[in-house]
């Protein structure tokens, strides 16, 4: 029987476009094996430097616990020093702090009244400054000292106004009806001041001053103003310089003093001020700093830019 040839070169081409599918489909298979095997390795790569990760993240946790716990020891021991560097330094002197709207958590506060008792001093009152004194156009000025009833109509008249009312209940205890305006408004609070009295002594005699440092009202003869802010649009000519120039007028010392970490470092306006400072008061050295400023060492304390010393030469001070 003769083949036709139509059908035989149809069956070669058949046998060759079978081949040539074998083959594609053989390197596909290759080609998907080792991209397989690539992955695979990828993945055992990522594991092993995921778990590497994770071993040195445990192991910098531990040490940062570690940290931590050596920290906390060394500022306790520095308070025990602190605590004995300081006493009798400010026997007899009697202080008031005014912290600037959120400078600083209360309970750091709470350690700036600890070091003054325990160098000998009595917190008499503190007070926390919680609105600007600062009208920041003649219509509010206008407005703010209708609000208190100041006789003035300039915002920097009803300023120094508002700071000298200030001052002089924080230094002769004297309660005005501007003061109970500012408690009233929301300007400023004053541990106890429910017992203030308008024209009268307005003694802090609270356990909430009492708490903070054993407190017992009456005149003060130093200021510890604490800056820093939360708020960068609170500024110190907001109410903080105001405070220290009207206390100035006084003839009482103001040490103004702020943390270490604020959010919003203040500390440079007030050194120009002609002032003492210290930068670093929630630290034991910054406290030993502030006691010995209010003792009369003079000078700008901490560890900032700016400052001229970490601590006082105690030394030098007691020779």
């Amino acid at each position: 029987m003769m083949i036709d040839m139509k059908w035989h070169v149809a069956s070669l081409v058949a046998v060759f476009l079978a081949l040539g599918v074998g083959i594609l489909v053989g390197i596909a298979m290759v080609t998907d094996s080792a991209l397989v095997e690539r992955q695979e390795q990828m993945i055992d790569r990522l594991e092993e430097d995921f778990a590497a990760l994770k071993a040195e993240r445990d192991s910098l946790g531990a040490r940062l616990a570690a940290s931590e716990r050596a920290l906390t020891a060394s500022l306790d021991f520095e308070d025990t020093v602190v605590a004995s560097l300081v006493r009798g330094k400010l026997a007899g002197r009697r202080v008031a702090i005014v912290v600037c709207r959120e400078a600083m958590p209360a309970e750091e506060v709470e350690r700036i009244g600890r070091a003054i008792v325990d160098a000998g001093g009595q917190l008499v009152r503190v007070v926390d400054v919680l609105g600007s004194f600062a009208p920041a156009s003649g219509r509010q000025a206008v407005e703010f000292a209708s609000s208190l009833g100041v006789p003035a109509s300039r915002a920097e008249v009803v300023t120094r106004e508002v700071a000298s009312a200030l001052a002089a209940y924080l230094l002769g205890g004297e309660a005005s009806p501007v003061l109970h305006s500012l408690l009233n408004l929301g300007y400023v609070s004053v541990a106890g001041q429910n017992l203030l009295r308008p024209g009268g002594s307005g003694d802090a005699d609270t356990a909430g001053a009492e708490e903070r440092g054993g407190g017992r009202g009456g005149r003060a003869d130093a200021v510890v103003l604490v800056v820093g802010s939360l708020d960068p649009g609170f500024t110190p000519a907001d109410a903080g310089i105001p405070i220290v120039r009207a206390v100035k007028a006084l003839q009482v010392d103001v040490v103004c003093v702020e943390g270490w970490n604020v959010k919003v470092s203040q500390i440079a306006d007030y050194r120009r001020e002609g002032i003492s400072t210290v930068d670093c008061v929630d630290l034991p050295l910054g406290r030993l700093s502030l006691v010995y400023a209010l003792a009369g060492w003079r000078g700008h304390f901490g560890i900032k830019g700016g400052s001229e010393i970490r601590v006082p030469d105690l030394w030098g001070l007691s020779q």
